[in-house]
């Protein structure tokens, strides 16, 4: 008896063909894009911009981009961390690759927001707690005291104690609120005592305290509040006192030396 033979229907071999065309095709397709993108995408021309304290210069040289580097592999991310972190007075930085050539640094800067002293170095922070810059003297910035901070280092984030961490949080969140309200240059110090507190000095004539859990721009606007008003019309120009927003929430007592 003969043997029948069975035959794989010629559209599903087709079908299979196909497929196989389709991946190989998309392979092709990858490997000239890839090799088009080292051969024509290099770069020849840089751009920064929002700088101020550092110059185009020190910026390039620090994001270690050269000329006929290739532009789509450049690891922008890695090259934005290490740019805030090797120059701290970097707040945001921001690498765009434009094809063909041209890359651009977009940076935004940071000011001192506070001074901590430790172990005779003064260290200047920003309003989110990184060390700017470690120098022998106060040039004038809010002096933190209460606060000990734990191997600093330039460029990084302050780092507390763990039965610190509230304090370092107040911190943070005070000197943000000054920031914000274009407070700074009226508040001569931030002390930090307390487990539950904390007091800024304003105006050199008011100490003002506020918990450590605070909405801090309620806190200024009762601040604001009481020196415009009450402040302003019933006290002499020599007259200091103590503005305390601790007893009850959202009530403020204001005493006069």
């Amino acid at each position: 008896m003969a043997t029948q033979r069975k035959h794989q229907p010629r559209s599903r071999r087709s079908g299979r063909l196909f497929h196989l065309y389709i991946a190989l095709s998309m392979l092709l397709i990858v490997a000239a894009v890839s090799a088009g993108s080292m051969v024509f995408f290099k770069v020849h021309q840089f751009e920064v911009t929002g700088n101020g304290r550092y110059s185009d210069d020190a910026l390039l040289e620090a994001s270690g981009i050269q000329d006929g580097d290739n532009l789509v592999r450049i690891p922008r991310h890695e090259i934005e961390r290490r740019l805030e972190e090797s120059l701290p007075y970097l707040k945001k930085v921001r690498i765009r690759a434009l094809p063909p050539d041209r890359v651009v640094i977009e940076v935004t800067e940071t000011e001192p927001a506070g001074a901590v002293t430790l172990d005779g170095a003064v260290w200047y922070i920003d309003s989110n707690g990184k060390l700017l810059e470690k120098t022998d003297s106060n040039e004038g910035y809010p002096a933190v005291t209460g606060l000990r901070m734990i191997e600093p280092e330039v460029g990084k984030l302050f780092q507390v104690e763990e039965e610190e961490a509230l304090k370092a949080k107040g911190l943070r969140g005070i000197l943000s609120a000054l920031e914000t309200k274009g407070l700074l240059d009226r508040v001569q110090a931030v002390e930090l005592s307390s487990s539950s507190s904390l007091s800024i000095r304003y105006e050199d004539r008011l100490t003002v305290k506020m918990g450590l859990n605070d909405d801090f721009l309620y806190d200024l606007k009762m601040l604001e509040a009481a020196e415009q008003g009450y402040i302003a019309e019933n006290w002499s120009q020599g007259d200091t006192g103590t503005l305390d927003m601790t007893k009850r929430e959202g009530e403020a007592v204001l005493s006069i030396d």
